[in-house]
């Protein structure tokens, strides 16, 4: 008896969850974002949102909730009506925010991650002035000059301080961190000489590398990119370095498991596509199409590197 009470259940939820999915969706959807109006976080959002609306034939209003590197958007996605209606867009630092901030969920508990939809890899950045051309030449002479050059992030547990703290622990060099309000300022720093070195993704730097006005001495990510094709990655010298960051689509824990497959078949369509795939690559970007299955494994080793990387090198939000 007690089997089939079971069995009962799960058929009933199964038929449930199941047309539900079926009538999905039948109202306005909307995309929470984290990041400022024009960040790339919001661009790439937004593109995607005008085409979720034109496949689902529903409107997808944006809301940007900036504030806490993105977890104040997450929190109230977190706390929103599990029925696929409300959707995160957001970037890699979701993953690093764990562990450098208090919240007030679990991030890993709380979010059901959907689709991965991009790859950014940072790039190791100098001033054109910088006595270095490649990433051998520029460890020796931070080795022959402890401590006398600074890098720039924007914050502590941000990509660009957590990509810098890897390659100081790979490389064994010394620099000293300083930070600023936002990508902008630091560049700015980059290219006064007040800082030698930073990291920041191809999408900020792209048309400073062409002017040249910044240098480009390696990628942060496994491989080279297409658009640097000439910019070998870090892990060439360090094998196993990856500092790559990411975008991606999540929805508050508890959404019916045949709304999320739907969702995630439906993003892959968008970002294949060729406005999206050619939206992307102008800017060095990568798509990255995935399972659900695969993006929610990839978070987890996600969740799981950064939590060790913050914990030996003491990093924390001040």
């Amino acid at each position: 008896m007690k089997l089939e009470k079971v069995l009962l259940s799960a058929i009933i939820f199964c038929i449930t969850n199941i047309c539900f999915a079926q009538g999905y969706p039948n109202r306005t959807l909307k995309m929470i974002i984290g990041y400022p109006a024009g960040s790339s976080v919001d661009l790439y959002g937004r593109a995607i949102s005008s085409k979720l609306q034109e496949s689902f034939k529903q409107a997808v209003i944006v809301e940007n909730k900036v504030g806490a590197a993105g977890t104040v958007a997450a929190e109230s996605v977190v706390h929103a009506p599990a029925d696929g209606y409300t959707l995160l867009n957001t970037a890699s630092q979701i993953v690093i925010n764990p562990f450098v901030q208090k919240l007030s969920f679990n991030t890993e508990k709380d979010l059901i991650p959907v689709a991965q939809t991009l790859s950014i890899s940072y790039v190791l950045l100098t001033g054109p002035n910088f006595p270095a051309n490649n990433l051998t030449e520029l460890v020796d002479y931070v080795r022959k000059n402890p401590k006398k050059f600074n890098y720039g992030s924007y914050g502590n547990g941000s990509g660009p301080h957590l990509a810098m703290a890897m390659l100081q622990k790979s490389a064994g060099i010394e620099v000293t961190h300083v930070q600023y309000k936002g990508s902008g300022q630091m560049l700015t720093a980059l290219m006064a000489d007040d800082i030698q070195l930073t990291f920041d993704t191809t999408t900020t730097t792209l048309e400073l590398l062409k002017a040249g006005k910044l240098k480009a001495i390696a990628i942060g990510g496994p491989k080279a990119v297409e658009i640097l094709p000439n910019v070998p990655p870090i892990a060439q010298s360090y094998p196993g370095f990856n500092s790559d960051g990411w975008q991606g689509i999540f929805v508050p824990a508890g959404t019916p498991g045949a709304i999320v497959k739907k969702l995630n078949l439906e993003i892959n369509k968008v970002i294949q596509g060729k406005e999206f795939r050619d939206l992307a690559q102008t800017r060095g970007v990568a798509i990255a199409p995935s399972t659900q299955e695969q993006f929610t494994d990839f978070v987890k080793a996600e969740l799981k590197k950064y939590e060790r990387l913050v914990r030996e090198n003491n990093i924390y939000l001040e």
